[in-house]
């Protein structure tokens, strides 16, 4: 997985640097192939067939087809190719296939069939689903995802994130509807009973759990349904899985990296007061709360590697014809060349997230007739788009993309949303009557920042750490009794206090943001308090009684935080002020 965020890294910055580095090992591997094919990093000696063979190979395999998808070097899709149909016959006994993280292998096959037409690899996918809902243990085949809903606790909420897409994958090799139908179910199955408002998933150890402003999400998840969504954006053209990409990658992952990207937390939760060795209060492990460049489960340290550069990689997309879709939203650079040798150059311009305006700057080499696809994300109530200053006419298709058709050589597209601040319901399972609340912006999530101590753990606990390196604990500053209490005044709100938007100059967005909401809350008991170094629940009413004047408080985006408390109560409006 480091691999495969290291070679996407390097061709998303263009790194020469890093571009060496990685074709070293893309090229190295092959040469350590095995006589029959097999190509992995398990010695002979070794269970080639244990619980964690599947996603582990397909880690790696992965990484090579990104080199490949970068170079086109056939060498490395060779050498992928027989090391998948390895595991086609070695995995053709029934008794030899693993059925919780081995049905990732479905995302290498498919793609090295879309490129070889190998049907051995497609069958093999066929066979495999099938066995699955035959020793569906884990409950991500066919037919436990085309049920009404999945149960808590079931799977590893990482594995489903990861086989959820698998039905889809195959769907564009056979057409087969019901498999698309399969995959986007169970993507609302865990949506419906497990999504945080962070925009990840609920996943107290490390399993499918209720939402709630205090339960946890294990960092994988954010890697393995953002790589979920954009393959769902791309095979369904639909614009709301480039929602959810952003979704995922601006608040939930970025809230759980330290902001000097040398650190992840394992587990988050939208309301965190703590993050310390024993501070988890969901993780399998106590440490699991605490923040570290790598720990003894070393795939989320690994998967944080991958998340940018995927997500730069799936912010444009082509079809057939041609034709690109803008799925997601940043500053970036699209060059491409067409069927017709036209060099095209698409410079897009933006601080988006944090402000409403994007600029695309189109320079062709020769007049390039195609059409360019807006997402207009689903918060947007309202929008302009104007091509080299005149408003363009039309409205989003059904998969909501608004198509810009033109002969495109020396333009400039320009789009507006609006961008209003929003107060909305979250889901909580400790508050079914009147739920909390949270502030949202765009497609970014708002929070009251808590200042952190960080403190170094001392040593090198668990995994060794080079020079300059090491675990931190993260504690609020001036202790329990200084952090904020307050609730949302939706009364005032209401009688016109609105939220403002405030703007101001940042040299590092997620550590000083350029946008921040001032937010009308009144001073209240807290839902959530410090006790014995822990967080707890201390209250669960809803709405609470709220002292003194509506105050204009600070929010900054998820992103930006370490320590925060993101979903809040509301105060009791029959009271009197």
């Amino acid at each position: 997985m480091y691999w495969d965020g290291l070679v996407q890294l390097a061709f998303t910055l263009n790194d020469d640097e890093l571009k060496a580095k990685a074709g070293k090992w893309a090229r190295g591997v092959p040469a350590i192939q095995e006589e029959d094919g097999y190509l992995g990093n398990y010695r002979k000696n070794e269970n080639r067939m244990e619980k964690y063979s599947g996603t582990a190979h397909n880690c790696g395999y992965r990484a090579l087809l990104s080199w490949y998808d970068a170079t086109g070097d056939e060498a490395v899709l060779k050498a992928v190719h027989r090391g998948l149909l390895w595991f086609v016959k070695n995995w053709a006994d029934d008794r030899n296939k693993e059925n919780y993280t081995g049905p990732i292998l479905i995302d290498s096959m498919i793609a090295v069939y879309l490129e070889t037409g190998d049907e051995r690899l497609y069958r093999s996918c066929l066979d495999f689903m099938a066995w699955l809902d035959k020793h569906d243990k884990y409950r991500h085949g066919m037919a436990s995802l085309q049920r009404p809903q999945l149960q808590y606790g079931e799977n590893h909420c990482v594995a489903f994130g990861e086989n959820v897409k698998n039905p889809a994958l195959i769907y564009q090799a056979n057409g087969r509807r019901e498999y698309l139908d399969a995959s986007r179910n169970g993507l609302k199955q865990i949506m419906s009973k497990a999504w945080q408002c962070t925009g990840g998933p609920s996943s107290n150890k490390e399993h499918h759990s209720p939402p709630s402003a205090d339960h946890e999400t294990e960092y994988c998840n954010f890697e393995a349904f953002l790589n979920t969504f954009r393959h769902m954006a791309r095979i369904t053209g639909r614009a709301e899985y480039g929602d959810f990409m952003e979704r995922i990658v601006f608040n939930a992952a970025q809230g759980a990296r330290r902001k000097n990207e040398r650190a992840i937390c394992y587990m988050t939760s939208p309301n965190q007061l703590l993050t310390t060795m024993n501070s988890t209060l969901y993780g399998c492990m106590s440490h699991y709360g605490v923040y570290a460049p790598c720990i003894d489960v070393a795939c989320c340290p690994a998967r944080s590697v991958v998340v940018y550069p995927m997500f730069v990689r799936a912010m444009c997309m082509r079809d057939a014809e041609e034709n690109l879709f803008l799925p997601a939203y940043g500053p970036c650079r699209i060059r491409l060349t067409s069927a017709t040798g036209a060099k095209i150059d698409i410079q897009e311009e933006t601080d988006y997230p944090f402000n409403d305006t994007i600029t695309l700057k189109i320079k062709a080499s020769q007049a390039w007739k195609r059409t360019l696809n807006l997402k207009i994300p689903g918060w947007c109530k309202s929008y302009r788009v104007e091509l080299n200053g005149k408003p363009v006419e039309g409205k989003p298709t059904d998969d909501g993309y608004l198509p810009v058709a033109h002969a495109w050589r020396d333009d400039t597209l320009t789009i507006r949303f609006e961008m209003k601040p929003r107060v909305v319901e979250t889901e909580d399972v400790y508050f079914p009557n009147e739920p909390l609340r949270a502030v949202e912006c765009g497609p970014l999530l708002f929070s009251i920042r808590v200042p952190v101590d960080w403190k170094d753990v001392p040593g090198r606990p668990i995994t060794k750490l080079p020079e300059g390196w090491s675990w931190h604990e993260g504690r609020p500053r001036g202790g329990a009794d200084a952090l904020p209490s307050y609730s949302l005044d939706l009364a005032a709100i209401e009688k016109g206090a609105g939220i403002e938007k405030v703007f101001g100059k940042s040299d590092y967005v997620w550590e000083d943001s350029p946008l921040k909401l001032m937010v009308p809350m009144r001073r209240s008991p807290q839902a959530y308090e410090l006790k014995s170094g822990k967080q707890v629940r201390v209250d669960k009413r809803n709405p609470v009684p709220c002292q003194g004047p509506a105050e204009m408080v600070e929010l900054v985006p998820f992103g930006s935080t370490i320590l925060r408390l993101t979903c809040f109560t509301i105060c009791n409006k029959d009271e009197s002020r």
